[in-house]
């Protein structure tokens, strides 16, 4: 005749169970607290917002706690200033024409089949502060998915090529007139800069796509003119790492030649 199981045990068992469950259910309470927290702060001329999550929306990825995204946010920015002067010292010269702001909005972008989006430039989605430098107000907004990346990728990505590359065509007036290849060459050759200055790997896969992306679609229509009229400086293009700073010069002297 089997034994009656020992009453004691099978208390202590389910006491423990019991409280592990109660553990977990705090923790998920807990985060999913923290998602819905908005926060706002200004941390090295930058205006940084987090947006809190929409409680009635299921996400299609899990979403990272609202502190932990403005932590995000504020390590890119350190790496940025303390790797890549260059990169820097265009964010300065953003923050002497107007606002800057960055934000992480856990339901940017829209859950969509096609291509995902990952940060945006939208410039003077606000009024500019009373006391801004100028009624310009330059905008990157950070989505669900690269807040997840590398703190390399967070700042070259989503702050580099959204905030500086375009937020630098937005204050010279030329953002509207350029076509998108061009846009996109000249954000994107100063977020090359930014990944170079930070020393990631260059020939991960990852950054080699990147780089063939760079050269063979986006700026492709410029090295066509690099070719032509500066055939001696397209080895430039052949360096593992760009010289960034005498491409955009040269970049500059393509656009000037464009037709309005």
């Amino acid at each position: 005749m089997p034994s009656m199981p020992n009453m004691s045990l099978v208390s202590f068992c389910s006491a423990t169970i019991a409280w592990i469950l109660a553990l977990l259910l705090f923790a998920f309470a807990a985060q999913a607290a923290d998602n819905r927290i908005a926060i706002d702060d200004y941390y090295r001329g930058i205006y940084l917002k987090v947006v809190p999550a929409d409680p009635t929306v299921n996400p299609d990825i899990s979403l990272i706690g609202s502190r932990e995204a403005m932590g995000a946010l504020k390590n890119a920015i350190d790496l940025i200033y303390e790797k890549s002067p260059f990169n820097a010292d265009a964010l300065d010269l953003l923050k002497s024409k107007g606002d800057v702001v960055v934000i992480y909005d856990p339901g940017f972008p829209e859950w969509s089949r096609s291509d995902i989006t990952l940060a945006a430039f939208l410039p003077d989605l606000f009024e500019p502060a009373a006391d801004a430098p100028g009624d310009t107000v330059f905008v990157a907004m950070l989505g669900r998915y690269i807040i997840k990346h590398s703190p390399a990728e967070i700042a070259a990505e989503g702050i580099v090529h959204e905030l500086v590359g375009h937020g630098i065509q937005h204050m010279n007036g030329r953002l509207a007139n350029m076509n998108g290849l061009n846009i996109e060459c000249e954000a994107s050759l100063y977020e090359m800069q930014a990944f170079q200055d930070f020393g990631v790997d260059l020939y991960t896969d990852y950054m080699v796509n990147f780089r063939l992306e760079l050269e063979d679609h986006h700026c492709d229509d410029f090295k066509r003119f690099m070719r032509t009229r500066m055939g001696s400086l397209m080895p430039l293009w052949d360096e593992s790492l760009l010289d960034v700073k005498q491409i955009l010069a040269i970049f500059d002297e393509y656009l000037a030649q464009l037709p309005n």
